[in-house]
């Protein structure tokens, strides 16, 4: 089970990395890790396996998945984060009466991690996430699409319309008409102060 365990947190973090850099199919990677993650904590639940706090890796486990739905903004944040304090509490017992407390190691560094994403803004975290180091942000209208609309849920409106004049201009140069459309109706709610959704 630990080799399981650390093979599954070294994809985790791979898919993590290349997020950084926008690299497709990076929240797949991530999942694959947690996949593992989450198989190997509860067998060594179940097995109770010597030398594996199963319950420390489980937290651990929640705490990254609280990372994965923070960064990608995916909905039900709230409920992954009340499973990544629930399987805490019941972690520090177990570590508690096992005396191991090298086994909080690792569930620490996750939780610090997943919280310190979860507390950043949201532009500020989207900015990091998807438009620092993007490859392809030169020509990702998409990308400053969103990234416009992150701006504006933050009250930054001047930054939101620059973002989205970029998004538009870009658009227009790939000659993508219904990206243009839908970019331009946002930025026309951007200048009217009435964008409620996304979509």
């Amino acid at each position: 089970m630990k080799n399981l365990l650390n093979v599954g947190s070294i994809i985790f973090f791979i898919g993590f990395f290349i997020k950084f850099f926008h690299i497709h199919y990076n929240a797949v990677v991530m999942l694959a890790g947690l996949f593992m993650l989450l198989v190997a904590s509860l067998v060594a639940i179940v097995k109770k396996e010597g030398g594996v706090n199963g319950w420390a890796h489980l937290a651990a486990t929640f705490w990254l998945a609280l990372l994965l739905f923070t960064i990608k903004f995916y909905p039900f944040v709230t409920v992954v984060l009340t499973l990544a304090v629930a399987s805490t509490i019941i972690s520090l017992i177990a570590i508690a009466k096992a005396k191991t407390w090298k086994a909080s190691v690792f569930p620490a560094i996750c939780m610090v991690l997943a919280i310190t994403f979860y507390l950043t803004p949201a532009d500020n975290k989207y900015r990091l996430m998807n438009v620092r180091w993007n490859y392809e942000i030169d020509t990702d209208f998409a990308t400053w699409d969103k990234y416009s609309w992150f701006l504006y849920q933050s009250g930054k409106y001047e930054e939101a319309l620059d973002a989205s004049n970029t998004a538009l201009r870009i658009a227009s140069e790939a000659g993508d008409t219904e990206w243009g459309n839908f970019i331009a109706d946002h930025r026309s709610r951007i200048e009217q102060r009435s964008w409620t959704t996304f979509r």
